[in-house]
C-alpha cells in the first residue's frame, strides 16, 4: 500500500467516527482527506471499527491542488478540512477544530537576499500544497518587510531549478518533515521583517483575528534551524460540512470525536491533544453546523430551568392579579346586591304603609325608587340579575296593590 492511500485510507476512517451509527443506513461518506499529514492506519481504522463498524469514503476526484471548499459547494464532497483563514462560503457550516496548523518557513541556506536586490531575478517561492493561510502570510510579509525584493514567482514541483523560500502550513509534528527539502533551514518570520518577533507574537491578531502567535520548542524536529526555538504563527484546522448533512450523523461524529478523544490523543498525539469543546464559535469562519451546535449544548440548561425564577414569578403575578380580580368581582356584587337591598326595604316600608298613608304619594314614591334603581342599571352600578329581577317583581305588587287603593278612595268620595 502506497504512502498516499494509506494517509487517505486513515482519514477517512479517523472522520468517520461515530458518523455512522448502527441505526443509520448510509455506509459511506464522502470528504477530502489532507494531503499533508501521515497517520496512523491501523491504529485509527481499529478504534473507528470499534466505535461504527463503517468506513469513510475519500472524494474520488480529490486531487493534489484542488480547493476543498469547492469539492463541498459542487457536491462531489460531504466532509472537508480547511484552514479557518478561509472566508466564509453561504451553505457551508462548522462541525469543530481538529488541530493547530503552524507556518513554517524555510528558506536554502545559500540563499543571498542581495542577489536580487536591483536585478531582474525573482525570488522563486514554493506555498505546500496550496495553504491559503500561507499565501495571507506571505502578503503581510512582502508588505512589511523590507529586506525582501519586490520581485517574486511561485515554484512547482517540476519546475526548473528550486525554490529560495518554502512555506509549510501543518502541525508541529517532528515525524512528518517529507516536506522539508535538503539544503533548507527553519527561520522565523521576523527573519525578514524589521519589526522583529514581536509584531508576530502581539500584533498579528489585529490583522488577521484567526491567526495566533505560538513557538516551535527547541530541538522540536531534527532540523536545520530549530536548535533554537522559533517564533510562529498558528491556524485552527475545521472540520467543514456542507450545511444540508444530517443533523443526527453530525451529532455523532462529534459526539464520538470528543468522548474518544484520549484514544485518538494517544495514537496522534501531536494532533488531536488540540481537539476540545472549550472554542469559542465566535472565532470560526463558518458557523456551527445544527447537529454540533446540538450536542454541544446538551448539558445547557432548557428553557424552563434556565428562566425558572422569572417563570416562578410570572406565576405568582398571574395568580395574585386572578385571586384580586375574583375578590374584586365579589366585592362589586356584594355592593350591587347591598343597594338593591336598599331599594327592598324602601318598597317594603312603602308596603307596609300603603293601608294607612296616602296611595298617591306613595306611588309617587315608588316610582322615584324604580327610576333611581334603573338608572343604577344603566350606569353599570347594578346588574340586571335575579335580584333585580326579584326587586322589579316586588315593585310591580307593591304599584298594583297601590292603584287598587287608588281606586277604592275614589270610589267613596261623597261627589260620587
Amino acid at each position: 500500500m502506497s504512502k498516499r492511500s494509506s494517509l487517505w485510507g486513515a482519514v477517512a476512517l479517523l472522520l468517520g467516527c461515530g458518523l455512522f451509527p448502527s441505526a443509520w443506513s448510509a455506509t459511506a461518506l464522502r470528504l477530502n482527506p489532507p494531503d499533508n499529514q501521515q497517520l496512523n492506519f491501523s491504529a485509527l481504522s481499529a478504534i473507528v471499527y470499534e466505535e461504527t463498524g463503517v468506513r469513510l469514503e475519500p472524494n474520488p476526484s480529490f486531487a493534489d491542488g484542488e480547493d476543498p471548499i469547492d469539492s463541498l459547494l459542487d457536491g462531489s464532497a460531504d466532509l472537508a478540512i480547511v484552514e479557518n483563514t478561509r472566508a466564509f462560503q453561504p451553505g457551508l457550516r462548522s462541525i469543530l477544530p481538529l488541530y493547530q496548523s503552524v507556518v513554517h518557513l524555510a528558506v536554502r541556506k545559500d540563499l543571498s537576499i542581495g542577489d536580487y536586490v536591483g536585478s531582474e531575478r525573482s525570488l522563486q517561492l514554493q506555498i505546500y500544497n496550496n495553504s491559503h493561510t500561507a499565501r495571507m502570510v506571505l502578503d503581510l510579509l512582502f508588505e512589511r518587510a523590507s529586506e525582501l525584493p519586490d520581485r517574486y514567482e511561485f515554484w512547482r514541483p517540476g519546475d526548473p531549478g528550486s525554490p529560495d523560500l518554502l512555506f509549510y502550513v501543518g502541525p508541529i509534528n517532528p515525524h512528518n518533515t517529507a516536506w522539508f527539502p535538503e539544503g533548507f533551514t527553519l527561520v522565523p518570520l521576523s527573519r525578514f521583517d524589521a519589526a522583529g518577533a514581536e509584531f508576530y507574537i502581539d500584533g498579528i491578531s489585529f490583522l488577521v483575528p484567526q491567526l495566533r502567535s505560538t513557538r516551535i520548542p527547541a530541538l522540536t524536529y531534527s532540523l536545520p534551524g530549530n536548535e533554537e526555538g522559533i517564533d510562529a504563527l498558528a491556524v485552527d484546522m475545521l472540520l467543514v460540512a456542507k450545511k444540508s448533512t444530517d443533523q443526527s450523523a453530525i451529532y455523532e461524529l462529534t459526539r464520538v470525536l470528543m468522548e474518544q478523544k484520549p484514544r485518538f490523543a494517544a495514537v496522534e498525539p501531536t494532533l488531536f491533544r488540540w481537539m476540545g469543546a472549550d472554542f469559542n464559535a465566535r472565532d470560526l469562519t463558518f458557523p456551527l453546523h445544527r447537529g454540533a451546535r446540538q450536542y454541544f449544548d446538551r448539558d445547557e440548561p432548557g428553557f424552563l430551568e434556565r428562566y425558572a425564577d422569572s417563570l416562578n414569578f410570572l406565576v405568582y403575578l398571574v395568580v395574585l392579579m386572578f385571586t384580586g380580580a375574583v375578590a374584586f368581582g365579589r366585592w362589586r356584587a356584594r355592593r350591587r346586591k347591598d343597594r338593591i337591598d336598599g331599594f327592598y326595604v324602601r318598597v317594603r316600608n312603602l308596603r307596609r304603609a300603603a293601608g294607612f298613608d296616602d296611595p298617591k304619594r306613595l306611588l309617587s314614591e315608588l316610582e322615584k325608587i324604580e327610576d333611581e334603581a334603573f338608572t343604577g342599571l344603566i350606569n353599570e352600578r347594578l346588574a340586571a340579575d335575579d335580584s333585580f329581577r326579584i326587586f322589579t317583581e316586588l315593585a310591580e305588587g307593591l304599584r298594583g296593590e297601590l292603584k287598587i287603593h287608588i281606586a277604592d278612595d275614589r270610589a267613596t268620595e261623597p261627589d260620587q
